[in-house]
């Protein structure tokens, strides 16, 4: 299950582009929170901890305790805005869930173990760094692993092949590849290395 970011946020009156941008200059980062039959709330948080949040976690869609005025809030952190030039953060949006909110985010997926064709000269190319899912707030994974050793020079492995949690779906195709183990000058499978000699 994905982990809790706590994050302090206060409520926030000012808006337009100007007065906003002046907000930034001070340190602070614009947000807003909504969702289903909830009312949008305007907030703002210290830009030094979000992006040390976000500096901490695996994924920017993770799920954070915001902290608004004192009183709690489980939400999904939908979306991050950045500054083209600089890639901080200039806004973000909040989505409120609970337990049993049914979300769609993107999990990053990370590979586990020695790809068997590395070990004869193999190249392991991962194609595939994020898979988008679907589950309820409470079976959010905060990552999707996926064990490369039994690949060989050649191989690829595909969607179809991960076995996902209970309670998440993906929308992806199966056939999509998320990692190819290549073959380069010099490498071979591993059962042409370990035939004997004629």
């Amino acid at each position: 299950m994905a982990q809790h970011h706590k994050l302090n946020a206060t409520k926030r009156s000012i808006k337009g582009t100007g007065k906003l941008n002046a907000l930034r200059a001070q340190g602070i980062l614009p947000c807003v929170v909504y969702g289903a039959g909830a009312e949008t709330i305007d907030i703002q948080v210290n830009a030094r901890e979000f992006a040390s949040m976000l500096a901490g976690a695996t994924s920017e869609h993770m799920l954070v305790d915001l902290q608004i005025d004192g009183t709690g809030k489980l939400c999904l952190l939908k979306d991050v805005q950045h500054n083209f030039l600089t890639d901080k953060a200039i806004h973000a949006d909040f989505l409120s869930v609970n337990d049993d909110t049914v979300i769609t985010s993107l999990v990053p997926v990370v590979l586990q173990g020695e790809a068997a064709g590395a070990k004869f000269g193999g190249l392991v190319d991962q194609t595939l760094y994020e898979l988008p899912i679907k589950c309820k707030v409470k079976n959010l994974p905060e990552e999707i692993t996926v064990d490369i050793s039994a690949l060989n020079i050649g191989d690829i492995l595909r969607v179809s092949a991960v076995t996902l949690p209970a309670g998440i779906e993906t929308s992806m195709d199966g056939e999509v590849g998320i990692v190819t183990i290549e073959g380069t000058v010099g490498s071979a499978p591993a059962e042409a290395a370990e035939a004997p000699e004629a």
